[in-house]
């Protein structure tokens, strides 16, 4: 997988962390203190300068071109490096749950515009008065369906699943929508702010952007729910239980399923042109 060092990045996002520790073990020399190496050039230029060393050492790339009658359980490592291009989506659930706790508020305050902008309109005013209260009507039932789930209530528990991530996942080929790659990208490693990065993309990125990670693969036995491992300590015994079960519940809500990936990224970007 040769990497080209030359061509120009734009970085959406970059675990900084995860970069230098890399660099600290493939003997890859840090900017000196003076050139700031806390500076947003200095962190992309040690990427730049690590990414051809991970690339020698076989890290896998997949894209549109991957032979996916090789995506077989035994055919990825857990902590394989892949560089991974293909279709974008970035959902940041904290935010969008924030976002829904206004939502009723938002939907009565377009309804009343939608209203006066509707009698005041050539079709408004050749409806009856009781044609325009049941229209009125109608919105504000779906309205009240709308509060009665409770936004506030499943905001909070989202925010509990997803604290601080963003939820990554990179499709490589249209044509085999169920392998892809899914991972939490920590959402102060990104560029952009998720409203931010919700106006400038949407959701999904359809122009062959490539992200960088490491594979997380459980082994089979991992695979089953883990059982207690009993102390005699009866104490200890119950609050391990409860571990597991949270754990269970974690994993129902986070863990893909194969053909899906557990993927951990480093850096996402798309080549400026």
């Amino acid at each position: 997988m040769p990497a080209d060092t030359t061509a120009l990045r734009d970085f959406v996002y970059l675990d900084h962390g995860r970069v230098r520790s890399l660099a600290a073990q493939l003997d890859v020399p840090e900017p000196r203190a003076q050139d700031v190496a806390d500076g947003r050039a200095e962190r992309e230029r040690l990427f730049r300068d690590i990414e051809p060393v991970l690339a020698s050492r076989g890290a896998a790339r997949i894209d549109s071109s991957f032979d996916f009658a090789r995506w077989t359980p035994d055919a990825f490592r857990d902590g394989q490096f892949v560089l991974v291009s293909g279709t974008v989506r970035m959902l940041d659930f904290s935010w969008l749950a924030l976002a829904l706790t206004g939502l009723p508020a938002v939907l009565k305050k377009m309804s009343k515009i939608e209203m006066a902008a509707l009698k005041n309109s050539d079709e408004g005013r050749r409806m009856s008065k009781s044609a325009l209260q049941q229209r009125g009507q109608e919105n504000m039932t779906a309205i009240a369906k709308v509060e009665e789930l409770k936004m506030d209530e499943l905001s909070d528990v989202v925010r509990q699943l997803y604290p601080g991530v963003v939820r990554v996942k990179v499709r490589p080929n249209p044509e085999h929508p169920r392998h892809v790659l899914i991972g939490s990208a920590y959402a102060d490693h990104f560029y952009d702010t998720p409203a931010a990065l919700s106006q400038k993309y949407g959701v999904e990125v359809d122009a062959g952007w490539t992200v960088l990670g490491q594979l997380n693969v459980p082994n089979q036995s991992a695979v089953a729910s883990p059982q207690l491992i009993p102390t005699g300590n009866q104490m200890e015994d119950a609050f391990e239980q409860m571990a597991l079960l949270m754990n269970n519940a974690f994993r129902l809500a986070n863990a893909p399923a194969f053909p899906a990936l557990s993927l951990t990224p480093i850096a996402i970007y798309r080549f400026a042109r």
